[in-house]
């Protein structure tokens, strides 16, 4: 283990062949948040469903879609799009991110960083200076990564059901 900890971090713009594997991230990472979130539901066919939501980012310009590898396997990704922010206010666009996940399997410290870094850049090339990250409500893991990152509560988002 302590090899692959070690072995360098390559980013790169996810292809159509990431797809499988970036979906089973995305799944590990749904069920962990699925065992303290009784709001988050599967549908019938889940990855299937979310490859087909992926392929399209990889189809928009307005997306960015990075996979992290370490050891030559995709062991983490981030999704993020740029966005209106809302009417009247500033800055009149912002990056979001759409999603993002690690393996939790085989852990390798500087993943999630390393797309932050890769993401930065992909945003600041299009003059966009602000990210916004929907994090899980009963994830600390995830909300210690963005406050570590500078990231600052700004809205509490809340779900009905009607």
């Amino acid at each position: 283990m302590e090899s692959q900890k070690k072995r360098p971090i390559t980013v790169r713009f996810a292809v159509e062949a990431d797809l499988p594997r970036t979906a089973q991230l995305w799944q590990e990472r749904a069920f962990l948040l699925q065992q303290s979130d009784a709001l988050q539901q599967f549908q019938a066919q889940p990855l299937l469903d979310w490859q087909r939501k992926a392929k399209s980012w990889l189809q928009n310009d307005k997306c960015a879609f990075f996979v992290a590898e370490a050891g030559e396997h995709v062991r983490a990704f981030m999704a993020l799009m740029i966005a209106e922010a809302p009417a009247g206010m500033q800055p009149p666009a912002v990056g979001k991110v759409l999603e993002m996940a690690l393996d939790l399997h085989e852990p390798h410290a500087g993943l999630g960083s390393a797309l932050l870094d890769a993401a930065r850049k992909w945003l600041e090339a299009r003059d966009i200076e602000n990210l916004v990250v929907d994090v899980p409500a009963r994830y600390p893991v995830e909300e210690a990564f963005w406050r570590a990152r500078g990231g600052r509560a700004r809205y509490s988002q809340h779900w009905l059901r009607l």
